[in-house]
This record gives structure tokens, C-alpha cells and sequence, in this order.
């Protein structure tokens, strides 16, 4: 089986599905991952790195690239194919201030560069943002519908299009554990299509979070993380976004 992974940004792969991803390349599956930016305008969190040499722009995507590059190798993912956007940064008010930005390129053609990827690499199951984008973040609402418009597309030009595609979710009583409004960013356990158990993966979870130093900070800050993400090293929740030619029931096919 093929898989591929369609994110925003550095680090998108390893605080959302990061478990899923690594069971699977540990399977001796393929695992693909699309990053659309590399992470310009995110905001270092590490005091061990100085952020004069890191600005935010061209210096810190580099840095994050290689963030995203070792926490790949650590999950076991190819290497992961960037599309060379630029990251339009957060909230909403700093990235419509960013006209450069991810948010603002034209969706078609953003779709058309991931149909031209999911050909060449002929995945089975694609995974994405769901349509509040996980968090809001706008790159991430951009990318999930540029991701579904690929994902229907790719039956016109393949004549093996993805079966599956899957947004990485959180359980509303987990977002309300957070800063983040469960009402909107968190979604009922009856909307769930599949459960992986990723307790197995914990230690390879935590390396690839900290892999991304600048955006989880120092390991001793691990405990943090894990508040704010609650259930990242215990289990992972899915919905169906889009599904071809099979019944729900395939799904369980995929709980390996």
C-alpha cells in the first residue's frame, strides 16, 4: 500500500497523525508526505536557538525543512516533496496581511500541482486537513480544499485513483482540554471512521515532535506539548473525507 500525507507545514505530520504514518512505514508500506510551505512564519520556541540567525522568512524554512527532513527519517517516510509555497503565517489577521502567502494562490492551481504528485506517486489512501483545517490556521483550510479537489480529480486522469481519504481529528472532549474551541475544532465520536492505537509508537512520536526543536522546544517541554495535544501518544481519530468505489466497511482493512 501506498500512502500519502498532504500538510501545510513543518511539523503538521508529526502533532497530527505522526503514529498513524510510522505503523504503516513500519509495515513495510510506502508513506509519502506533501508539505506545501516550509514554516517562514512560524515562531521558535527553542532558547537554545538564536532567532537572529533564524529570522522569519527564507533562513527559518530552511531550518524547518531540516526539522522536517530528520523527523521523516526518524518516522520512516520518504522524503518529503515540498511545493515551495510560502507560509502565511498566524492568525488570520497576520496571514491576510501577507498577500505572498499560502492562503492567497489560486486554489485551481494549487490543485492541479498535488494532482500532478498523487499520478507520479499513485497512493491508495490519502490523509488532509479537515475543513476547519485542524486548528483554523488558513494555510490549513486552503490546503484541505485544494486536497479534496485533487483527491475527485485524480478519477479523471488515473486508472487507479486514491480509495481513501482520511482528515486526522480530534474528539471534542480533547480540544476542550485545550485553548482551541471544541464546538468548532473538535468533532463527536460517532463522526469517527477509524482509530489507530499509536501507544506502540510513543517513543518514535516524541523523537519526531522533538525532532522539530524550534517549534516544540527543549524535550523537557514535553509535558507542555502533551497538554496541548492531549492523546498524542495514546490514539489517533480519523474521519472519511472522500471515499471511491467501496463501501464504509473497507475501512476496516486498514486496521492493521
Amino acid at each position: 500500500m501506498r500512502l500519502l500525507a498532504i500538510f501545510a507545514h513543518p511539523d503538521d505530520e508529526s502533532f497530527f497523525c505522526a503514529g498513524t504514518l510510522t505503523k504503516y512505514a513500519s509495515l513495510g508500506h510506502e508513506v509519502f508526505l506533501i508539505c506545501a510551505t516550509r514554516g517562514e512564519q512560524g515562531r521558535i520556541r527553542h532558547p537554545a536557538i538564536d532567532t537572529s540567525l533564524y529570522p522569519k522568512g527564507p533562513a527559518l524554512g530552511r531550518l524547518r525543512q531540516k526539522e522536517l527532513e530528520a523527523a521523516c527519517a526518524i518516522l520512516g517516510l520518504q522524503k518529503p516533496i515540498f511545493l515551495d509555497y510560502q507560509d502565511s503565517g498566524y492568525p488570520l489577521e497576520v496571514a491576510r496581511a501577507n498577500p505572498q502567502g499560502f492562503m492567497h494562490q489560486d486554489l485551481q492551481q494549487v490543485e492541479d500541482v498535488l494532482l500532478a504528485h498523487i499520478a507520479q506517486i499513485r497512493p491508495q489512501v490519502m490523509i488532509g486537513f479537515d475543513p476547519q483545517g485542524y486548528y483554523g490556521h488558513a494555510d490549513h483550510i486552503h490546503l484541505h480544499r485544494a486536497t479534496v479537489g485533487a483527491f475527485w480529480r485524480a478519477g479523471n486522469v488515473m486508472s487507479d485513483p486514491p480509495k481513501y481519504l482520511l482528515f486526522p481529528v480530534r474528539l471534542t472532549e480533547q480540544v476542550a482540554r485545550t485553548k482551541f474551541d471544541p464546538g468548532r475544532y473538535g468533532v463527536s465520536a460517532c463522526s469517527v471512521a477509524l482509530r489507530v492505537d499509536v501507544r506502540p509508537y510513543a517513543a518514535t512520536i516524541r523523537a519526531a515532535v522533538l525532532a522539530h526543536a524550534s517549534q516544540a522546544g527543549p524535550e523537557e517541554n514535553f509535558a507542555q506539548v502533551l497538554q496541548d495535544w492531549p492523546g498524542l501518544l495514546e490514539e489517533e481519530c480519523f474521519v472519511l473525507g472522500g471515499i471511491r468505489g467501496l463501501s464504509v466497511e473497507g475501512l476496516r482493512g486498514l486496521e492493521v
